[in-house]
């Protein structure tokens, strides 16, 4: 018997301290899809007598045992949930732990998912494009970051200092529970935080598209531009994750993918939530598979889903407030634009113009149809 599954009976049997550790390093030392039979025996045995906290965190872990896969278990969405609501700290804590763990690698190749280690140009590389996002944010936050002297790598392990030094143990857990990779390719650890750090951003902008909804339904222009000139900037100020995500080897992530089937970002609620409070979808759109994955959503669109596009055209608003109105409109336009462009120009990168999706889709195709959805009338 391993010892992470003795530990887990002993667990179940006795209570205490769930061995949150040993369970953690067996699913990062075999990846998801290879996690042994008798540890997920062993999880299962214990979900009855979780607490809801760790009854999430048991239900993200045998989510291809219980055929519940997909792409809000494989970015352990549910654990995420409660810190959506200050985006700003979460982006931090992600990114600050993507460039740990990139800093990790750099000294210690062997270390967590050791197949496919960086060279010292791509860890380089990808903490620049970490620090341009997370820069901002630092700023923001009121976050002063000692830095003894120039180079990335400095000023890596700066952030991560600084942000450690704030955790709490509850968003120490956190970190350590919501990277559960299916294979041990280094650069899946770096491409689940990334997608968990859009869907971050998904989750601001729905708050900052209610909010410009509900103000032209008011008339209250200046609120309603400044809710879209916001979310604009937000697109545009996490766009360089998109740079991170451009430095993963093509042979790596086609590795790691092969057991990623069932699990897409064609399945994320808060990017069809975006989309549907920016325009209700058009027929062919809401039928199609898009929200075949997102019923939920479906449903909030068709039981009268306010958006932004049907606020402005109905709303009574004087001409200049129209006109103010209509242009930060086209500036969250265009920024939503270079993302879906960057996203479709990856993605035929990676998997090559014909590959399909791994939600059923017809992986960069699908993305090519997309990026041609009118975010607005």
């Amino acid at each position: 018997m391993n010892a992470e599954v003795a530990a887990v009976r002993a667990w179940t049997a006795s209570g205490g301290e769930f061995p949150y550790a040993e369970v953690l390093c067996a699913y990062r030392r075999w990846g998801k899809a290879l996690v042994p039979i008798d540890l997920l025996d062993a999880l299962s045995e214990a979900r009855p007598h979780a607490t809801a906290g760790l009854r999430t965190l048991l239900d993200v872990l045998l989510d291809k045992r219980d055929g519940t896969y997909d792409y809000r278990s494989y970015l352990a969405l549910p654990l995420l949930a409660p810190h959506l609501a200050d985006r700003d700290l979460l982006t931090v804590l992600l990114v600050a732990d993507l460039m740990r763990f990139e800093l990790a690698a750099a000294d210690d190749p062997a270390g967590p998912l050791p197949v496919m280690p960086p060279d010292d140009g791509l860890v380089d590389k990808r903490l620049r494009h970490g620090l341009r996002v997370i820069r901002p944010v630092l700023d923001r936050l009121g976050w002063a970051v000692p830095v003894a002297g120039p180079g990335v790598r400095v000023e890596a392990r700066a952030v991560w200092a600084t942000t450690e030094s704030a955790l709490s143990d509850g968003q120490r857990l956190m970190l350590r529970c919501t990277v559960l990779p299916v294979d041990v390719v280094h650069d899946e650890y770096l491409f689940i935080r990334v997608l968990q750090t859009f869907e971050a951003a998904f989750a601001a902008l729905v708050r900052d598209l209610e909010r410009a909804a509900g103000a032209l339904t008011d008339g209250a222009v200046c609120a309603a531009v400044n809710a879209l000139r916001h979310a604009a900037a937000l697109l545009r100020e996490v766009s360089p994750l998109w740079s991170v995500v451009a430095t993963m080897r093509v042979d790596a992530f086609r590795r790691f993918r092969q057991w990623t089937e069932g699990a897409s970002a064609i399945q994320s609620r808060h990017y069809k939530l975006m989309e549907s409070l920016a325009r209700r979808p058009d027929v062919a759109r809401l039928g199609s598979a898009a929200y075949d994955h997102v019923p939920e959503i479906r449903e909030l669109v068709l039981t009268g889903l306010p958006s932004v596009d049907a606020a402005y055209r109905t709303a009574t608003l004087p001409p200049e407030g129209r006109a103010a109105a209509g242009a930060a409109m086209a500036d969250f336009a265009a920024a939503v634009d270079v993302w879906r462009r960057t996203h479709h120009r990856l993605a035929v990168r990676m998997l090559g113009a014909a590959t399909g999706g791994t939600g059923y889709t017809g992986g960069a195709s699908y993305l090519a149809e997309a990026r041609e959805i009118p975010v607005f009338s």
